[in-house]
């Protein structure tokens, strides 16, 4: 993915990702990255190791070489963090360096 900075939207379900329990709470709609260089479909999800990834991002904590832990609670913490921020008419950007 090219360094630069990102909208995210909350908009979009993952057909994917719709299915898993884990994403009840938010009804599929992961964070997805928008209008990347040769790109599509990027999202932030949960997640503990490479093979988790799918080529999009894995959100938690970095404590055990090669691992994500705490990726579940991580991500509902962004996810509300980001709802939170679209309820007040903010935009959403992520940096990628």
């Amino acid at each position: 993915m090219p360094t630069g900075t990102y909208k995210v939207t909350l908009d979009i379900v993952s057909p994917k990702f719709s299915k898993y329990k884990q994403y009840k709470f938010c009804n599929g709609k992961l964070p997805r990255l928008l209008d990347i260089p040769g790109f599509d479909g990027i999202l932030i999800h949960i997640g503990n190791t490479e093979e988790d990834t799918d080529g999009c991002l894995l959100v938690g904590k970095n404590n055990v070489v090669g691992k994500v832990i705490e990726s579940t609670v991580t991500f509902k913490a962004l996810y509300d963090k980001m709802q939170e921020a679209i309820e007040n008419g903010e935009e959403i950007t992520i940096t990628i360096k």
